[in-house]
């Protein structure tokens, strides 16, 4: 083939060869006009100018060669770019995952790339000028066309579709699919709009977000119950009318079986029949696939259930007969792991031939069946804290009934023989001084017990009444006069202000100050000082008990509330570590609040209120 270069070097030539021709024969037609005067001036002068205008025509003719090759090379140039361009651009179009398409002002298709075909399952051949409409469903095709026509009036150049409601395509099988969509416009020069049309398949993210709902819903259903019975209820009906038809949960049953709960499906006939499976009990030497899942702590899945698959994993003829009227068709087997225990195995199916579990389904089944794991472990472990709870209370019961009356004897016969020894008799009394002191203590301790006891399940008897409180705080100082003398502190009782009444139980508010004031005595030594004062502070009164002991360090300071807590480095011998729990579950109940403040070296203050009358 010619070039357009090699056409134009032929058409300058051919110009200057024929202004060379027609030069020569005006030369000749100039000397045969004047054959009588060779010499005549005005022929030399006629010939000279014929020779100029040759020169000047072949100048020009070069010149506009020239000027037409630079501009046929750049013209080259910029359909070289352009090509490149269309051809990265076409390139881009077809490798984008989502589809793009082009129609134009009727809104007939033109570009149709290959995203579009993945999605639609229309081959660009077929889509090319077709009405855009046929790519969505019925309801959306007015408004859609009213939407287009809104957009190519308006001044903006592109949109977002789907603002006031979501939008949905329409593949070629019929079936529809949530979508996102935006469209951008270009006007030509003729006046002609294009319109780009970029649309993305969210079907993936809606079943992920649906998923994450159905979980999150899942988890908030989990969690009304802790009874054992009605977790496993709750469990075994949550994947149903979502990931299956019918669902199915084997927990042990003691004895090396396994027990059923069944979900209760829509269907009447399928109801019927699991419920005749949850009269079933599994020996785990059966040839149920349930076994092997338990046993191996790993899901399974079986896409395609026959009647091959259910004879080789069933008991009996009758046993199958019944898996067969099920007609299952596809199942997945999900052992329920918490703790690195298999709890049990939640086995779902679907009875309609052709609906196998996807990776996606799949992956939303293990998630529920962790959630349901941890769900059944709590509830297992409450149910054994409430088994403990009641054995506890059980020997509480022994503990305050059966010994506290042969330890009461015990405290009067040594009071009795306290009171018939010698005063002389010095060894004799100090030994029956420690028996009594000894009942004593016991006795306290079986209060303390007892005390936390119904602390922790809210059962602490209070008997709330107004109360004037000097005379409790002087009752609890006299308490402990005789125990501050011995051990050389002193205790003294701030002068307290006019006080408010306070709603309390005399008893309990005694025994907080009681507990608070021999923990003071303990910590505090020879030549130090307790105080126990009291004031108004807004709508309750504030009582404190003061030390100048060896204080708190402030690691220890937030633990001490707990019980059996004690500061080991320093704490003298006789305390059970449970008097500053009781104090504060005994001010909890009046309403109050029992907080302390150390400093180590200095003492502590511990704090409590109570409300007004």
């Amino acid at each position: 083939m010619v070039s357009t270069q090699s056409k134009l070097r032929l058409i300058v030539g051919a110009g200057v060869v024929a202004l060379l021709l027609v030069g020569s024969v005006t030369l000749a037609a100039t000397r045969r006009a004047f054959a009588g005067g060779m010499d005549d001036p005005a022929l030399r002068l006629a010939q000279a100018l014929v020779i100029i205008l040759m020169i000047l025509a072949v100048v020009l003719a070069w010149l506009a060669y020239a000027s037409l090759h630079d501009d046929i090379t750049r013209r080259a140039a910029v359909e070289a770019a352009l090509r490149a361009s269309e051809a990265k651009f076409s390139g881009i179009l077809e490798i984008a995952a989502d589809a793009i398409i082009s129609v134009d002002d009727r809104q007939r298709i033109v570009h149709f790339n290959s995203g579009a075909e993945r999605i639609f399952g229309w081959s660009a051949s077929e889509a090319l000028g077709r009405e855009l409409a046929f790519l969505l469903p019925e309801r959306h095709r007015k408004g859609h066309g009213q939407f287009v026509h809104g957009f190519g009036m308006a001044a903006e150049r592109s949109r977002q579709m789907g603002e006031r409601r979501a939008i949905s395509g329409l593949r070629r099988d019929g079936s529809e699919f949530p979508a996102e969509a935006s469209i951008s416009k270009l006007v030509l020069a003729s006046g002609e709009r294009i319109y780009t049309v970029l649309l993305r398949d969210v079907t993936d993210r809606h079943r992920r977000e649906e998923a994450q709902q159905r979980l999150t819903h899942a988890v908030a259903v989990l969690g009304e119950t802790l009874e054992v019975a009605g977790t496993e209820r709750t469990i075994v009906q949550l994947p149903v009318g979502w990931l299956a038809d019918g669902a199915v949960l084997d927990v042990q049953a003691g004895g090396g079986s396994l027990r059923r709960v069944v979900s209760t499906p829509s269907d009447p006939a399928l109801a019927a029949l699991l419920a005749q499976m949850a009269e079933q009990r599994i020996d785990m030497d059966s040839p149920s696939r349930v076994v092997d899942v338990f046993r191996r702590a790993q899901v399974e899945h079986v896409p395609n259930v026959d009647d091959e698959w259910l004879e080789a994993h069933t008991d009996s003829a009758e046993e199958f007969a019944r898996a067969k009227a099920m007609q299952v068709r596809a199942v997945l087997l999900l052992p329920l792991v918490a703790r690195e225990h298999v709890l049990g195995v939640l086995s779902i199916f679907r009875t309609s031939a052709g609906r196998a579990f996807s990776d996606a389904e799949i992956t939303s089944a293990k998630e529920l069946a962790l959630r349901a794991a941890f769900a059944l472990d709590n509830a297992r472990l409450y149910e054994t804290a409430q088994q403990a709870t009641i054995a506890r209370d059980h020997a509480l019961g022994v503990v305050s009934h059966d010994l506290r009356n042969p330890i009461s004897a015990i405290g009067m016969c040594a009071r009795a023989l306290l009171a018939a020894t010698p005063a002389d008799d010095t060894e004799r009394r100090a030994l029956v001084t420690t028996i009594a002191d000894s009942t004593d203590l016991t006795q306290r301790m079986i209060r303390d017990l007892l005390d936390v006891a119904s602390i922790e399940l809210g059962r602490l008897n209070i008997e709330r009444r107004a109360l004037a409180l000097p005379p409790v705080l002087a009752q609890a100082m006299e308490l402990f006069r005789r125990d501050a003398a011995e051990r050389g502190v002193a205790l003294a009782l701030d002068e307290p202000s006019p006080l408010p009444e306070v709603i309390g139980d005399e008893q309990r508010v005694v025994q907080v100050l009681a507990n608070l004031l021999g923990n003071a005595l303990r910590f505090t030594d020879r030549g130090g000082s307790v105080r126990v004062g009291a004031r108004r502070v807004g709508g309750h009164v504030e009582v404190a008990v003061h030390d100048n002991g060896a204080g708190i360090p402030p690691s220890e300071l937030p633990r001490i509330f707990e019980r059996y807590w004690t500061v080991r480095r320093n704490a003298p011998k006789g305390g059970t570590g449970l008097g500053l729990a009781i104090a504060r579950g005994i001010v909890e109940a009046h309403g109050g609040t029992l907080w302390a403040e150390s400093i180590v070296g200095k003492g502590s203050s511990f704090r409590f209120t109570l409300p007004l009358a």
